[in-house]
């Protein structure tokens, strides 16, 4: 997996900001893989990285240090370089002397697990086991240089010592100080608050609270109990929400995992201050409205008693809250508004759940075995919960255990508002369901065939498993656990969901059927237990993915203690057309009945059927067995780091050593064989291009000739066309001669008569003759009678004006039967011979 574009990632795993010793750090950091602690050390914003080291922050620019490799490459490999080699700076000096910053913060003591960047990008939230504080961070930017802040590090000072470190003082607080220390389950910022400033925190215990940490952080804004005022032997473990911009109650709703695999919900879990689309609302409403329709119609009553139906008293709170959601955001005309709930619109949420999962998902890794009834039974206990998201809108909720196993759910009936007292009210309301998808296993079993990987199958491995979804695709995510960290594909379930939504039941019946057969996609990106001699296991402690144009799309990986490595992705396609794939079947199967005889190749042109036969045979080697699939990045414990652990060469860690060297081996064995059969390929379709562009290049010479043979029956009838118009233009003369000499003169008759005519003519058609007289007459007349039109009975001037039309009608016809005359003349005149 490893490529020039990522090689600079690989280079910043020797960076001293993982590698550089704890200043003044007064926290016990403890085992990595104690207890079913989720680790997410990791946190980006934009192209900073943020590193949880022990109790310290820790801040570096990737884009600088990406800069920093390619200058060194650009030096290196430069022509007209003046320094010498011994001289010049390599590539992983370059990246390792990029400067980075410790973020000082007065009273932060315990061991990091985890760091969250709210979306602003001005507030890092640092979680320990028991503690969660807030840390004002910098703005966005890079160190310039020793000792000069800009950007980003204004305020930073340089460290006594070689790690080149930059100290940035910022301020932390300490959230909930107000309240007993209970064990913090899960931390997340809420997308929809005004300011990016409300924490919601969940706690092992049940209890719920939302911090507003501009206002204050001693006291919780709200606090939900999960489980009500009832004792539950399960603990809170997890908890995800949906995004700004996800559809209907999905976007306030929260979602809340326990340690027995029960899921409850919250809705809507709105901060008092917050950011709302007035789409969002109407949306909303109008869907609530049309519930509270059809379940009205359930309603009855009886012996003067009315009985309504849980759903309708749901319906009818959800339809209730919306209405007044909307009346307060009246008082503005924006689409996108900063509303302020009052007390009436915040009251205490109602946990619904917890969901019923139809089918039950599929046992994995159970040993029917009693031998094992010694194990740890927190093995399969959930330790995260995500929820993602199709593009319709529909939610998959994918919950992970602590047995490496991960069960996929449709939230096929999304959960509404529901608010405190719809307990009592709903006593007989059904849970919420969710539909069971499948299961993924994410166990990895041993490489080395050591006592320790015949107990593979025996002991899975137990640890936390932390979710991280992917910023790209809201239907991909990472697994990262003890084994390593995999990449699961959803989209193939997202886009059957999408595709039986609002179809017809033959349609939607079909998808749901291609739903139970389909299987997600996993990939093992990154693999820690490659090598099982080692008692110690290798969980990675935080993930984090860029998406950037200049740093590329990839994945940096903490593996404990502190070693990161990193894995380039591969850019994800969407699904091509039903057409392409029937194609493309088509195409494959053609492969697959190809023998390597020749092929014959019918090509229609025109009215002529053309016949090519090629020489090369169809296949001429085969596809490495996955080729297509790069493999995991391999990792194995580096016991150099100051963790208190030293190395030592053992009899497994060398059969690790041969049996990578064997795989490596029959890899090159496979990838040379390829490479020969690519070779003989290739000469075959050489041979076949030459043979190829001789019979071209004489059917090239051929239409040459043809076209030399068509210009010169051109260049003829050219000249062809030229002595024509010759000849016609030397006739048409001839003839002018003949008319000018044999045509004989007309008599004195005849020219009188035709003087006679011309005159007439023109004292009909002339410019003073009738036809122009009778033209001035009528608009003269028009004129007249224009005013005489509003007069009520003739009066003398319209007696007038009647004698004047008449004789104009009178001279209308001695002009017509003059006309008459002329064109007998003139008809006479064409009679007379010449």
């Amino acid at each position: 997996m490893s490529t020039e574009a990522d090689e600079w990632v690989q280079l910043l795993s020797h960076h001293p900001i993982f590698t550089a010793p704890l200043l003044n750090s007064t926290a016990v950091s403890p085992p990595e893989n104690r207890g079913n602690v989720r680790r997410e050390r990791i946190a980006l914003r934009g192209t900073d990285m943020f590193v949880a080291v022990g109790n310290e922050i820790r801040w570096i620019n990737l884009k600088a240090c990406k800069d920093a490799f390619a200058k060194s490459e650009g030096e290196r490999l430069s022509e007209n370089q003046k320094q010498t080699i011994q001289e010049a700076v390599s590539p992983k000096e370059a990246v390792c002397s990029v400067e980075w910053s410790r973020l000082g913060c007065k009273g932060l003591v315990f061991d990091i697990c985890r760091l969250i960047v709210n979306s602003s990008g001005k507030l890092i939230a640092a979680v320990g086991t028991h503690d969660v504080a807030v840390v004002e961070i910098p703005k966005r930017g890079a160190i310039s240089g020793r000792g000069k802040g800009r950007g980003a590090f204004e305020a930073a000072r340089s460290d006594d010592g070689p790690h080149n470190a930059q100290w940035t003082d910022c301020q932390a607080y300490f959230v909930g100080t107000a309240y007993p220390k209970v064990r913090v389950a899960d931390v997340i910022w809420h997308a929809m608050s005004t300011k990016d400033s409300h924490l919601v925190v969940l706690y092992s215990n049940g209890l719920l609270r939302m911090f507003d940490v501009s206002d204050t952080v001693e006291n919780a804004e709200q606090t939900i109990s999960i489980f009500g005022s009832g004792y539950v032997a399960a603990q809170t473990v997890s908890l995800s929400m949906g995004n700004a911009s996800a559809l209907g109650w999905s976007r306030a709703t929260a979602y809340v995992a326990t340690t027995d695999g029960s899921i409850y919900a919250l809705c809507p879990l709105l901060p008092r201050s917050c950011l709302v689309e007035r789409k969002w609302l109407v949306s909303l409403h109008e869907t609530a409205v049309l519930d509270l329709r059809e379940w009205q119609a359930e309603e009855y009553e009886a012996d003067g008693i009315t009985y309504s139906p849980p759903e309708l008293i749901a319906a009818r709170a959800t339809e209730s809250w919306l209405a007044a959601m909307i009346k307060l955001a009246e008082e503005t005309d924006e689409d996108l508004m900063c509303l302020t709930l009052p007390s009436r619109l915040t009251r205490p949420l109602e946990p619904q759940g917890p969901f019923l999962m139809q089918p039950d998902p599929t046992p994995v890794g159970q040993n029917t075995d009693d031998s094992d009834s010694s194990a740890d039974d927190s093995c399969d206990d959930v330790s995260a919960i995500l929820r993602l998201e199709t593009k319709c809108g529909l939610g998959i909720v994918v919950v992970a255990y602590c047995d490496a196993h991960v069960d996929v759910f449709a939230d096929l009936e999304p959960v509404i508002g529901c608010w405190s007292g719809a307990r009592e009210m709903n006593r007989e309301r059904q849970l919420p369901l969710l539909a069971t998808l499948g299961t993924v296993d994410l166990d990895l079993k041993s490489n080395v065939g050591s006592a320790g990987s015949q107990n593979a199958s025996a002991n899975r491995s137990s640890g936390a498993v932390a979710l991280i979804g992917d910023p790209l695709n809201s239907c991909v995510f990472y697994a990262l656990h003890s084994n390593g960290v995999h990449r699961v594909d959803m989209r193939t379930f997202g886009t059957l969901l999408d595709a039986a939504i609002g179809q017809e039941d033959a349609k939607a019946k079909a998808a749901f059927e291609g739903l139970s057969a389909a299987k997600p996609a996993v990939q093992c990106i990154v693999n820690t237990s490659f090598y099982s001699g080692d008692q110690h296991t290798t969980p990675v402690v935080g993930l984090a993915v860029i998406h950037d144009v200049y740093l590329s799309y990839s994945l940096l990986a903490l593996v404990a203690p502190s070693q990161l490595t990193g894995a380039s992705l591969s850019l994800i396609q969407e699904p091509v057309a039903e057409a392409d794939a029937e194609t493309q079947a088509a195409l494959e199967q053609a492969i697959a009945d190809s023998t390597g005889t020749p092929r014959r190749v019918n090509v229609s042109y025109s009215a002529k059927d053309v016949t090519y036969v090629p020489r090369l045979p169809g296949s001429g080697y085969t596809i490495p067995a996955n080729a297509s699939t790069l493999p995991p990045r391999i990792v194995v414990r580096d016991d150099d780091r100051n963790d208190g652990m030293t190395g030592d060469i053992s009899e497994d860690k060398l059969r690790l050593l041969g049996e990578l060297v064997a795989q490596l081996r029959a890899q090159m064995s496979a990838v040379s064989q390829a490479h020969a059969n690519m070779r003989n390929h290739l000469d075959l379709q050489v041979q076949e291009h030459w043979r190829q562009h001789s019979k071209l290049e004489g059917i090239s010479a051929g239409f040459q000739r043809h076209f030399e043979q068509m210009r010169r029956s051109q260049g003829r009838i050219d000249n062809l066309r030229d002595n024509a118009s010759r000849q016609a233009m030397r006739v048409d003369g001839m003839l002018r001669q003949l008319i000018t000499h044999y045509q004989p003169d007309l008599t004195p008759t005849e020219r009188a008569y035709a003087e006679e005519v011309k005159a007439i003519d023109n004292a009909v058609n002339g410019s003073s003759g009738f036809v122009c007289r009778i033209q001035q007459l009528r608009e003269r007349l028009d004129k007249v009678l224009s005013p005489a039109k509003d007069s009520s009975g003739k009066t003398q001037a319209e007696v007038k004006l009647e004698g004047m039309v008449h004789r104009l009608d009178c001279e209308s016809e001695t002009m017509n039967e003059t006309c008459e005359r002329v064109a007998e003349l003139r008809i006479r005149l064409e009679d007379v011979d010449v």
